[in-house]
This record gives C-alpha cells, sequence and structure tokens, in this order.
C-alpha cells in the first residue's frame, strides 16, 4: 500500500478517469457494503493489489489514487467479495478473441492521448446525407474484401476509397462496443418479436456487454486498448474523407437512463461520432432530445406511435425516423401489390420538417436486396431453430425462380426490380440508406436473421460477377444524380402547389394523363414531376425540372407529360430498362416498358 496515495475521489466522474498522474475511480454498485478497487498485473488474472474504498457520496464509492503506473495494471472492483467488472470501463481485457466466452474480464485504463490533429465533426445536413450501414467485422472479413485487416476497424479504413467512389458521406456501425457475443442468456433481436434463447453466437450485437468500450475483437492490433486508437483512426479518416461515423447502441429495457446519456455523452465527445442510434424508452429519448450535448448529433430511432410524440417538437431537426415502413411499401410497389400507389406516394414526398426520414429497402434484419428479389420464401435453418425465427412477410418476388438460377429473362427482371427500388430509394425526399454489400448484389441465400452467424451468410460478399458490376454502376450514378439535382433532396418536406411562384408546384404527380395523378386501387404506375427552382429556396442554384415515371405493371404504360417549359423539351436522363421510352420522339405522351423508371429532364430544345 505504501506506494500508493488515496486521497478523496470525485463521484460525478463515474469509472477509472486517468488525469495528471492519479486516477479517479468512482463506481456505484447495486448494494453491497464493502466495495475494494482490484488491481492485476498486466498478463495475470491474479489480484495483485486491494485497496478498499473509504470514501461515498449517496450510492457512489469514489477515491483518487496516485502512483498507479496505468501501463502496468489492470483492473476490477470487488463488492462483498464477489468480482465486478467496471460497467464504465473504456477498455475491456479478456475478450480479445472474437467468439469465444471470457474467463475473466478486466477493464484496462486509457490514458486518452491520442492526436486528433483538428479532428471536428462534420454536421452534415440531412437533406445532403447518403447513408452506408455495416456490421464492421462482417463489411471485410470475407476473403473477397481483399483487405489486409479482415473484420476490423483497419479494415473499414481500407474500404474508404470505395465509399467515397460510391458517393457515401455517412457510415453507420451496428454496434462496435465491447458487447457479450458469446453469452448463454436470453437475447432479443431488435425488430423481430420472437425471443431467442441460449444463442450460439449473437453476431450483431444486440446484447449486453460494456458500453463506453470499442469492441476489442474488431481490432486488428493485439496489444490491450489497440482498440481504442484504432477507432479513433477509423473517425478521423473518414472524417478526413468527409464521410461522418454513426454508431448503434442497445440498451436492455430498464437500463438506468444516466447510464444511458454517459455512454452517449463519452462516445460523441471521446470518439468524436457524428451521429448515434438507439431505440429507448420515452422518458430516456425526451431526454436525449433535450440534452445540450448532443443537440448537433444525429439521433436515429423508430419514432414512437404516441399522440403527443416527443419527435414532433424538436427545434434542431437532429433526430431520424429509421423503421421499416418505407421498405415495405416499395417492396410491395416494386412487384405489382394493388392499391399501393397512394402509399408510395406519400413515402416519395415524406420529409418532415421537424424530423428527417431514413429510406431503405434492406437490412441487417431482413432479406438483402438481391435476395428480395430471388427468395419468396425465408431460408434460416443454419441458425438452428427450424426455420421459425425472422420475419415471416419479406414482401419479396423471386421473380419466377427460387434462389439461384441461370435462366437470363429471371435475372433480367431481378436486374429490373434492384433498379427500381434504388430508383426509389435515390429519387424520394428523405435520407437514403444503404445496407453494405446491397450495391453489389449481396446475397445470405435466403437467409433474412442471420443474428448468430459468423460466416460467408453473414459477411459481406465483395462480388465481381456482371451483374454486381452493372448494380454497383447504377447505384453510382443514381447517387451522383441525385447529389446534381438538389430538387431530389429538399431540406424541407414539398408543399404540392407553387408556394414561391416559381411557375410550377414543388412537386406533382401524374399518371395517364398529365397533371391527373389515378390513385385507384388497380394502378401501378405514377408521374412524379418536381420543380428545379425549387433548389433556389435552399440556396442553391436553380435546377431542370425532372419527370419521373415508375411503372410497376407488367406490361408497358403510356404516361401523360406535362407541357416542359418554353423551349424545352424532355430528354430521357436515365432508366431502369435498355429502351427508356418506347417512342422515337417524346411530345405530350410516353410510353414507359414493363416494370420499368425512367427519369426525364427537361432540356434545351434547340
Amino acid at each position: 500500500m505504501s506506494k500508493f496515495e488515496v486521497s478523496k475521489g470525485n463521484p460525478l466522474t463515474l469509472g477509472a478517469t486517468v488525469c495528471c498522474g492519479t486516477v479517479n475511480f468512482a463506481f456505484a454498485p447495486d448494494g453491497g457494503k464493502e466495495v475494494e478497487l482490484l488491481l492485476y498485473k498486466k498478463g495475470s488474472n491474479r489480484v495483485s493489489k486491494r485497496i478498499p474504498f473509504e470514501g461515498k457520496v449517496g450510492n457512489v464509492f469514489c477515491m483518487n489514487v496516485k502512483g498507479i503506473d496505468i501501463n502496468e495494471y489492470d483492473y476490477n472492483f470487488s463488492v462483498d467479495g464477489n468480482v465486478v467488472t467496471d460497467p464504465y470501463a473504456k477498455a475491456i481485457v479478456g475478450k480479445k478473441e472474437w467468439g469465444v466466452a471470457p474467463k475473466l474480464v478486466k477493464g484496462a485504463f486509457v490514458a486518452g492521448d491520442f492526436d486528433w490533429k483538428g479532428d471536428k465533426k462534420l454536421n452534415i445536413p440531412f437533406d445532403e446525407t447518403i447513408m452506408y450501414r455495416m456490421h464492421v467485422r462482417g463489411f471485410t472479413k470475407s476473403k473477397t474484401s481483399k483487405v489486409k485487416n479482415k473484420g476490423t476497424f483497419l479494415g473499414i479504413i481500407e474500404k474508404i476509397p470505395h465509399l467515397k467512389e460510391l458517393g457515401i458521406n455517412l457510415v453507420e456501425l451496428m454496434p462496435a462496443y465491447d458487447f457479450n457475443e458469446k453469452e448463454v442468456k436470453e437475447s432479443t433481436s431488435m425488430v423481430t418479436s420472437k425471443s431467442i434463447t441460449n444463442p450460439t453466437l449473437n453476431y450483431w450485437g444486440y446484447t449486453d456487454g460494456y458500453a463506453f468500450a470499442p469492441k476489442a475483437s474488431f481490432a486488428a492490433g493485439k496489444e490491450v486498448g489497440a482498440e481504442v486508437d484504432e477507432f479513433k483512426s477509423l473517425v478521423k479518416e473518414l472524417h478526413k474523407n468527409e464521410i461522418e461515423v454513426s454508431m448503434e447502441f442497445y440498451f436492455t429495457y430498464g437500463t438506468s437512463p444516466q447510464y444511458i446519456l454517459d455512454v452517449l455523452h463519452y462516445w460523441v465527445m471521446e470518439y468524436h461520432i457524428d451521429g448515434i442510434h438507439v431505440n429507448c424508452e420515452d422518458t430516456v429519448m425526451k431526454m436525449i432530445e433535450r440534452d445540450p450535448l448532443l443537440s448537433d448529433t444525429k439521433v436515429f430511432t423508430y419514432v414512437i406511435p404516441v399522440a403527443e410524440s416527443v419527435y414532433g417538437q424538436i427545434e434542431n431537426r437532429n433526430f431520424a425516423d429509421f423503421n421499416d415502413d418505407f421498405m415495405v411499401a416499395v417492396r410491395k410497389f416494386v412487384k405489382g401489390d394493388e392499391d399501393m400507389l397512394g402509399d408510395i406516394a406519400q413515402r416519395i414526398k415524406k420529409n418532415p420538417n421537424s424530423t428527417a426520414v431514413v429510406n431503405y429497402v434492406a437490412n441487417h434484419n431482413t432479406f438483402t436486396l438481391y435476395d428480395a428479389v430471388s427468395y419468396d420464401k425465408k431460408y434460416n435453418m443454419e441458425n438452428g431453430e427450424n426455420n421459425n425465427d425472422g420475419a415471416i412477410y419479406n414482401y419479396s418476388w423471386n421473380c419466377g425462380e427460387e434462389g439461384d438460377t441461370r435462366k437470363r429473362t429471371v435475372m433480367d427482371l431481378r436486374k429490373h426490380q434492384i433498379k427500381n427500388m434504388l430508383s426509389l430509394v435515390f429519387l424520394s425526399q428523405g435520407v437514403p440508406m444503404i445496407y453494405a454489400g446491397d450495391e453489389m448484389c449481396n446475397s445470405q441465400k435466403g437467409n433474412n436473421n442471420p443474428y448468430c452467424l459468423d460466416s460467408e451468410i453473414s459477411w459481406t460478399n465483395w462480388n465481381t460477377t456482371a451483374i454486381a458490376k452493372e448494380i454497383l454502376e447504377f447505384t453510382k450514378s443514381l447517387i451522383e444524380f441525385r447529389k446534381a439535382n438538389k430538387v431530389l433532396h429538399l431540406s424541407e418536406e414539398t408543399k404540392q402547389i407553387d408556394h414561391a411562384s416559381l411557375g410550377l408546384p414543388d412537386l406533382s404527380y401524374h399518371g395517364t394523363r398529365a397533371w391527373a395523378g389515378d390513385f385507384a386501387h388497380f394502378n401501378r404506375h405514377i408521374g412524379v414531376m418536381l420543380c428545379g427552382a425549387y433548389a433556389k429556396l435552399d440556396k442553391k442554384k436553380a435546377g431542370p425540372d425532372i419527370y419521373i415515371a415508375y411503372n410497376m405493371y407488367w406490361t408497358p404504360m403510356t404516361f401523360g407529360m406535362p407541357a416542359a417549359g418554353k423551349n424545352k423539351k424532355w430528354d430521357v436522363a436515365f432508366s431502369t430498362d435498355k429502351q427508356g421510352v418506347l417512342e422515337k420522339k417524346i411530345d405530350k405522351n410516353a410510353t414507359v416498358p414493363a416494370r420499368t423508371t425512367t427519369v426525364f429532364v427537361a432540356v434545351d430544345a434547340k
């Protein structure tokens, strides 16, 4: 004890805080009278030193200890003789090997001396955001990724050129703190209503763990604490390339609101993340909404369906509605379900002034985009639950053949359908999101819930097949077109009238006749025109008027074309079909091929 000097501690900074040659310890156990600090020599599981807590404020035991060499020791706490790992530990020892249940978990000390070189938040507004969601390990674990540091934070850095070329400016990570992927206990998926008991592996990370510490097994370096610097390096490198970082957090029901806020504050302040994805009780979400430290941090969450939703009064517009509604509507519309035009028309324009909306057509707990056009049924047998897990309804259509096929007609139709869905994602007003691999036809072989699989099924496949290359290039061109035309991503929701007196409504719907959108239940085609001059309301240069013809019928359909304007004509910008339109000259009508999206731009008639 003589080498350590113990003094009064600060109860406000829970965990182990290293500062000026001392370490402040503050710990709030769930009951207990005798609390000690346990110190372990690096590499040993035998307790080297025990230091009893003598000071206590409320239920917080605290003390300041001078003389601890943080490079020599790890630590835990003891409560009435029971060893407890610090829930506020900034780094974890004992969980370096992925998928192996730890024998003893300890906290490691973090000095916080990373050189950020002036890094700061990018603060990209929602209307300029292009999202890309991934699992850290799964994104580069496959040999097809061809990176050096597979399945790690550094592996993502190696793939930044891909993200930049695609046009991404926000990466969302599924849980990347040190969750307990190997633990025999009940674990619940984020969305499915079925409870999953005793999983072999919790691959996704929706379970308990150590929320302050980056996941040690996601680091390429083998030394203790390597994950801390590697995660910070990932954020710094993404920021250098104008890409924001958001991370998803999973908190079990009943988690202390103070703990949740402390976790979110720490990651935003210490790791410079730009966004957080959380789904908590109403009262906790209200606290997050009102938290001044998080006022410029993007918050992704489900909208709570209550009469007085907390989300309707957000001044900073840093909240985003993240749910499957857009996906379900688009999948049903594209495969040709009836009575979808009213719903899809609302999804296309939805962009509330108080809350952003995220649009996607695939996520971690659904069919991938490719599987949504390749399978009618789910194939989750490898999960070990007799195919009883995962969503029952996938709103998918296999285009005439279940699973893998070489039939050209089927594969051509699948390409059409993938392009149609991607078009709806990137030509709608909300925040577009791609789930990792969908831009290159990643498949999970019909598994819509690989929560427990750490294999090629759950890993991103970096396909180089002809169809994958075609979809990748199409996705790039879509994103480029969206970015070039501000009217496709306005900062405020359209009003369907000419509210700024610019000559045309900001957005209008059309059908077989121009200016007459026909939303009858049997119709499966709709025209959407956007007035390019409305970009000026966002202090951007006025762009061309755009007309988007969505034909999800299985036969060609004729669209009424509004006048393109004085000395203007409609020109096909791109289409999901090689023909685009069946007429040689576009005048008052344009016939669009079956199951095709065609985009027209008003250009000079000269």
